[in-house]
């Protein structure tokens, strides 16, 4: 297949890309400058740098003739702090944006889109009764987005929307955006406070993103969503792990919830004072981190042909790239 990514120099874009010239499909794509490494993508890959968003219709059209697949793995994601308010920068950026070219891949012709979206839309579906999508302006993008995003399934082109929890990995050029936490717990002196041990979510690796993502391309079921798991860890052994990459020998607190949410409102009112906003609202956000936001990984491996990895392996690799000299962390989505 002919396929089109946006980000295919980003974290996801960058292990997809390879993962789809690796199956024999002919991939281009455009990304934001600058290149994060020299020779970052194979030499088959047609690369351009540049703003997707500032280019008319007729640009991007140019671009998405003659492909036969499409795949969107750009977006805000919900750790970045935005100006107040922090909804419409979410909404134009993971749902605008992104429709907007879904719309433009139907009057070029494309055949297959891959979303990459979210497991909070799934957390939503789950657990209704929190209603994550009016206490949290991200998870409500993403909900918005794989809505519209699987409206716009069929009439001769299929939409899939993978929901995506934490992923763990590294690529040249870029730090893991699991930086900014693994600096807060080395500034904790010691002693790292945390939900309770019955909390937990599901993670995977980067390749299995990746493959999933191909797999989703090649035989996904147009206008259907799929949760992508790999393992699903409990807070008390995630947290030890990033601790042994940091070295310090520090201990975890596993505070009640009404002290982790008296917590994070001291940060929600610095945000409020200095004018900023997060995606995620962080004392509802209680209501998710002492839950456990499992997911059965075995019905979308089975559906999309990906397998299982090692991701404690890859935790640790993380963590140690996080604690290395480099490149600042990415704003996109891992």
């Amino acid at each position: 297949m002919n396929v089109f990514m946006v980000g295919g120099t980003g974290f996801l874009g960058y292990y997809t890309v390879r993962e789809l010239i690796a199956r024999g499909h002919a991939v281009s794509t455009i990304a934001l400058p600058p290149m994060p490494a020299e020779g970052l993508l194979p030499p088959q890959v047609r690369c351009r740098l540049g703003n997707v968003f500032e280019l008319s219709d007729d640009e991007i059209l140019a671009m998405l003739a003659g492909q036969d697949g499409f795949m969107y793995a750009a977006g805000l994601d919900d750790r970045v702090i935005v100006d107040r308010p922090a909804y419409p920068k979410f909404r134009e950026a993971n749902v605008d944006q992104c429709m907007r070219l879904v719309g433009l891949a139907r009057r070029a012709g494309v055949k297959k889109v891959v979303v990459y979206g979210s497991y909070f839309t799934y957390c939503d579906r789950m657990w209704p009764e929190l209603d994550l999508t009016g206490r949290h302006c991200y998870i409500r993008s993403r909900d918005e987005q794989r809505t519209a995003a699987l409206a716009a399934s069929g009439d001769g082109m299929e939409v899939v929307v993978l929901e995506l929890p934490y992923i763990f990995g590294t690529m040249p050029g870029r730090k893991p955006l699991w930086t900014f936490l693994v600096d807060i717990l080395r500034g904790m002196g010691g002693t790292v406070y945390y939900p309770q041990k019955s909390g937990g979510t599901a993670m995977v690796t980067v390749s299995q993103v990746a493959k999933a993502a191909a797999g989703a391309l090649e035989r996904g079921e147009g206008g259907k969503s799929y949760p992508i798991g790999g393992v699903n860890m409990p807070w008390s052994e995630f947290i030890p792990l990033l601790l042994e990459g940091i070295g310090e020998g520090a201990g975890v607190v596993h505070l009640p919830k009404l002290l982790y949410k008296l917590g994070n409102l001291k940060m929600v009112l610095d945000h409020k004072k200095h004018g900023k906003e997060g995606g995620l609202d962080l004392i509802a956000l209680a209501e998710i981190m002492y839950r456990e936001a499992y997911i059965d990984p075995e019905p979308s491996m089975l559906a999309l042909g990906y397998g299982h990895d090692d991701v404690k392996a890859a935790i640790r690799e993380t963590v140690a790239e996080c604690l290395a000299d480099g490149p600042a962390a990415s704003d996109e989505r891992e």
